[in-house]
């Protein structure tokens, strides 16, 4: 198992880069929280590059916390109009898929590699 990690960077006006690995507990994800809105004051019909090294399924505690911030979650999503998945986990990417099809207005993709995914990102389009 890796250390646990959440790290957000933006990397334009409108442009997330997250990376996650190891477990994520309540206490990161209270920070990851507070990063991620922090990151994306201002942002508007972003698109945020989501990059699995190595995650794994939160505890029950983590998502206990994301639930007390569902409002906040939600008002960060409405800033977002689609979202790059680089992962090899089929359950994130079912996860993923599942997401885009039930959230109106927001798209999630995802891919094997990093280029692929900001390629898409930039243009729209899937890489030939």
């Amino acid at each position: 198992m890796s250390d646990p990690k959440f790290e957000v960077t933006r990397e334009g006006p409108n442009s997330l880069r997250i990376a996650i690995s190891g477990r994520i507990d309540a206490a990161l994800m209270e920070v990851a929280l507070q990063q991620m809105s922090t990151e994306m004051e201002g942002m508007a019909h972003g698109d945020v590059l989501m990059i699995d090294e190595g995650a794994e399924w939160p505890t029950l505690g983590a998502i206990g916390v994301e639930l007390r911030h569902w409002p906040q979650m939600m008002a960060m999503l409405h800033q977002l109009d689609r979202a790059a998945l680089v992962s090899h986990n089929q359950l994130f990417r079912s996860a993923a898929t599942l997401e885009s099809a039930l959230i109106p207005g927001y798209e999630i993709r995802n891919f094997n590699d990093e280029a692929s995914a900001r390629a898409w990102l930039k243009t729209g389009a899937d890489p030939a």
